[in-house]
């Protein structure tokens, strides 16, 4: 009896202390699990990140031949960084349409000169038939005189009157021969000088196409590496393309002075001024970073592309060094430009701030929760924003919004 009421005792026992130990659970705060960072001051960079790639400081133009007028039809081109000598042919254009006008102004050169022959024999010949008609006339003329009579008792009334009009005629008759030949001449002259005017052009014609066709190789000014123009939508130029006489074909760039030409967007340059540092990785060399200085800094925002609206802000890095065993214009890069720098400042990251249109806050931990505090921030970065004002080094802040918390 006495050993039940022991086992009677020891469970009462237990199912009291269960209960006690349930109670104390229960009133016990349960523990938060919203991810937390303790703010400590450290060194804060604010820099904005680009794509781009490398361009030279200095280059020698390659453009197409000027003399030639109309437009030109590109037939081939060397390979994009190909390494070229003084004097190498870098592009040869098409000289089909030259040639075809060379032979056009040929054929009616041939034309011209056959139609001055025609027109110089003929008028030597009308010359000759109105000499030879005036000589006969002379000699007529000088027959009558000879044989005239002073004597007008001699010759009837009609026979005197019809040698006086017969001297008369042939007297008028020299008079438009003269005329005539005069005429004839002074037209004759004016249309051969017409027909060697239109021979002169032809001559011009085909001395023109003569040059075109003697200018259709580009030859590399200097010794390098060649490098592909773009147009305004940003192709290279390629064979089979029309140009324009002059217009840029490529460029042979100087290797010893390289620099990074960035892209911006339109969104993301505020801050950036010349001066400021810029760190640069080629995709093909990420091993190889480098470094320099903005040089230059677009006025204003353009798209890259014409299919896209998205606009860029072109920054120009004038690099530390180049080394051309590695280094040629035209590398795709990744840069980052350092707008601000301070070493040390009390920062948090972006999506631990919340605002509106009045305020920004944070959730900094107080006791066994978390309580809504305003900040003044500062610099802001693609990650990290800085606080200036509103907590302190060793506040706990909440990364993320806590469970029953409203914006």
């Amino acid at each position: 009896m006495s050993g039940y009421k022991h086992i009677k005792s020891s469970l009462q026992l237990s199912v009291i202390s269960a209960l006690v130990a349930g109670l104390m659970a229960c009133s016990k705060a349960p523990e938060s699990t919203t991810l937390t960072m303790t703010v400590n001051p450290r060194p804060f960079e604010f820099s904005v990140p680009a794509k781009g790639e490398l361009i030279s400081a200095e280059e020698v133009t390659i453009n197409a031949p000027s003399g030639n007028r109309g437009r030109l039809t590109l037939a081939w081109m060397k390979e994009e960084n190909s390494r070229v000598n003084a004097g190498d042919v870098v592009a040869r254009f098409d000289g089909t349409e030259h040639e075809l006008e060379k032979q056009r102004a040929e054929l009616e050169l041939e034309k011209n000169s056959l139609s001055r022959d025609v027109t110089s024999r003929g008028l030597d010949q009308s010359q000759f038939a109105i000499v030879q008609q005036a000589g006969e006339v002379a000699q007529e003329k000088a027959m009558v005189e000879r044989f005239s009579v002073d004597d007008l008792a001699v010759y009837s009334k009609n026979e005197i009157i019809d040698q006086l009009l017969s001297k008369d005629y042939l007297a008028a008759q020299q008079i438009y021969l003269d005329w005539r030949q005069s005429s004839q001449q002074t037209q004759g002259e004016a249309q051969l000088e017409l027909l060697s005017l239109e021979g002169k052009n032809y001559q011009d014609k085909i001395k023109l196409r003569q040059g075109a066709l003697a200018h259709l190789e580009v030859l590399a000014p200097v010794d390098g590496i060649l490098i592909h123009a773009k147009n305004w939508r940003g192709e290279k130029v390629r064979a089979g393309q029309t140009l324009w006489p002059g217009s840029k074909l490529g460029s042979i760039p100087s290797l010893e002075k390289l620099q990074a030409r960035l892209y911006v967007l339109e969104t993301e340059a505020a801050g950036i001024e010349l001066g400021q540092r810029a760190d640069i990785v080629l995709d093909a060399y990420a091993d190889r970073p480098l470094s320099g200085k903005v040089v230059a800094l677009a006025n204003i925002a353009a798209p890259r592309d014409t299919r896209s609206p998205t606009k860029y802000f072109e920054v120009t890095v004038a690099l530390d060094q180049s080394d051309p065993s590695f280094m040629r214009p035209g590398q795709k890069l990744e840069g980052n430009v350092r707008v601000a720098f301070k070493d040390n400042a009390l920062s948090i990251p972006n999506q631990a701030v919340f605002k509106d249109e009045h305020a920004s806050w944070v959730y900094v931990m107080r006791g066994g929760g978390f309580a809504r505090q305003v900040i003044t921030t500062g610099l802001r970065s693609l990650t990290q924003t800085e606080v200036v004002d509103g907590i302190a080094a060793g506040d706990r802040v909440a990364l993320l919004k806590p469970a029953g918390e409203t914006l």
